[in-house]
Formats: structure tokens, sequence, C-alpha cells
């Protein structure tokens, strides 16, 4: 079932995989030399525990609890965990730029912009169109190739200019 929400994101940065596979091949290697027998699963469950437990941190509770807000459609009381979550990464910068290194998921689009991209539809889907246009311009302005925000700015725009009529 795929999701109608922008948080979830399936474009994939294959090459940012690379690192991630050079980590489990050192712990294979220094796994080996414990133990030539099981290696490779000792180096696997400690590659999955500091993976995990690495995006445990670069993934605060606010994005989490955001995500599962807006996935129940209870968008108003998502934004303040969005607005959260992006002040959150605007302190911690580093973790958004290095996040194929800290996190299993590896997304083309980073986590600040796809909150910016969450709090813009959130905003939208409460009705208020002015609020998500200007979050849209701003995701742009930030991130020019952002996808969700030059279709939904057009959206918007066409809408506008042709309105519903029921």
């Amino acid at each position: 079932m795929s999701s109608k929400v922008p948080f979830v994101n399936k474009e994939i940065g294959w090459l940012s995989i690379v690192p991630r596979i050079l980590f489990l091949g050192i712990l294979c290697l220094a796994f080996y030399q414990l133990d030539r027998r099981y290696y490779f699963q000792f180096a696997f469950i400690v590659f999955l525990i500091v993976t995990f437990g690495l995006r445990r941190f670069s993934f605060p509770a606010a994005v989490r609890t955001s995500i599962a807000l807006i996935r129940e459609a209870k968008f108003e009381a998502a934004i303040p965990y969005i607005k959260k979550s992006i002040e959150f990464y605007n302190r911690h910068p580093w973790i958004d730029k290095y996040r194929f290194l800290l996190m299993i998921s590896s997304s083309k689009l980073g986590i600040m912009e796809m909150s910016l991209c969450n709090l813009a539809y959130c905003h939208l889907q409460i009705g208020d169109v002015k609020a998500a246009k200007a979050m849209y311009e701003e995701v742009l302005r930030q991130y020019p190739e952002n996808p969700i925000a030059k279709v939904q700015l057009v959206t918007i725009n066409s809408v506008a200019t042709n309105p519903i009529v029921d």
C-alpha cells in the first residue's frame, strides 16, 4: 500500500550504501580474527546494533511523533512536532548532512527538506493555503530541485487561478 503523504520517500541514493557495506566489511575483518566460523553473524549483529542506535539518535522523537500524527490525519496536532524536528536539525545540521552514514534509510531528500514539506503539507490539509504556499516557496529557496514543492506550488497556483466550483 502506497502512502499519500510526503514523508514517504522511495527515491534512494544508492551510492550512500557504499559506506555501510564498507563498515560491515571492516566488522567482518575484525570478527574474522576472533572467530573464523561465526564472524559474519557477529559482524552483522554489531552492524545492526550500531546502525539502529545511530538511527534512533539521529531521528528525534518529534520526527517519529509527527509522522505518526500525519499518518493518522491529525495534521494540526503534527505541526508543533514538525517545528520541533526542524529546530533540532537547525541546531544539528551535520546529522542531516551525514544521514547516509548515520541511518539505514538513504533517501535522496534530506530530513530537514522532508520536514519542511511535511509542515507545508499539514498547513495545506488544515486549509491554511497561504502558509502552505509560503512554506513550499521556502523549501524551493533552500532546495531548488525539490520535486514535492514544485508540484504542490503548481497545484496551489492552478487552483488559485481556476477555483474549483461545486
